[in-house]
């Protein structure tokens, strides 16, 4: 058919669907696999806790809490020994402790009354433990000034202390001082190396003193370790602080260690 004339010529164009909106990318896939993660250590962490013995349960649940029996915080870089409450002390022979074990549940019961005493020397320290021994770190803060290795007379009840499990008990006993990144020993020492030391070998020297001849210099060691071992990495004056220290590390006389 002829078209009319004046009539425009209509043209209709088809577009195809869309289609489905654009996928949002994998975000939810990592998010998800996080979720399944974390999960997964949940439940573990519950199946490993079912699986401790009573015993366990009791040494664990005594770590988290002070002599009051209310929770205590766990200070930056010092891990806690596996404490025993006083009144459990008599049962350990049910636990079926090897001889080792025992010894150092004792030792570390005797440190914790020992910290105990004094609210200044608790927050300035920690205990933790090892399969060698039981470990005391202790502030400088609370034994030697910055660039010093001249005793406080604060620190005489803590060495004081220190002697009495080394008269208590059949462990040995190794002292490690510890210095910071800037000390120099104030012209005294040639370097931190000499500086820690004399920090080790003036507690070793009073502990000793202390002992009046009970305690026998072969069950005792001192060593320094200036600035070689950081107890956390340093980025302010407080985690500088944290690395001034000594510590004391009670070990069976089986085992020689440093």
């Amino acid at each position: 058919m002829a078209e009319s004339k004046g009539t425009p010529n209509i043209i209709i164009i088809k577009k195809g669907g869309e289609g489905h909106a654009a996928h949002h990318g994998g975000s939810w896939k990592v998010a998800y696999a996080d979720f399944v993660t974390a999960m997964m250590a949940f439940f573990l962490l519950m199946w490993l806790i079912a699986a401790l013995k009573p015993q366990q349960k009791e040494s664990l649940a005594f770590v988290f809490k002070d002599v009051k029996g209310n929770p205590t915080e766990i200070k930056q870089g010092v891990a806690p020994a596996a404490f025993i409450p006083k009144d459990a002390k008599m049962g350990m022979a049910e636990m079926k402790l090897s001889e080792k074990d025992q010894l150092k549940y004792e030792v570390a019961l005797l440190i914790k009354e020992l910290l105990a005493q004094d609210k200044e020397l608790q927050s300035n320290s920690g205990i933790s433990s090892d399969n060698a021994g039981v470990l005391m770190q202790v502030n400088n803060s609370v034994m030697f000034a910055p660039n010093s290795a001249v005793l406080k007379p604060e620190a005489a009840k803590l060495l004081d202390g220190v002697a009495d499990i080394l008269l208590a008990q059949k462990v040995n006993l190794v002292i490690r001082g510890h210095t910071d990144d800037t000390e120099t020993g104030s012209g005294l020492y040639p370097s931190k190396w000499e500086l820690s030391a004399a920090r080790a070998a003036a507690s070793l020297r009073y502990i000793l003193a202390k002992g009046n001849g009970a305690i026998a210099a072969t069950r005792m060691r001192a060593a320094g370790y200036a600035d070689s071992r950081p107890l956390v990495p340093v980025f302010d004056e407080a985690s500088r602080s944290a690395n001034r220290r000594v510590e004391f590390f009670y070990h069976s006389p089986e085992t020689d260690t440093w």
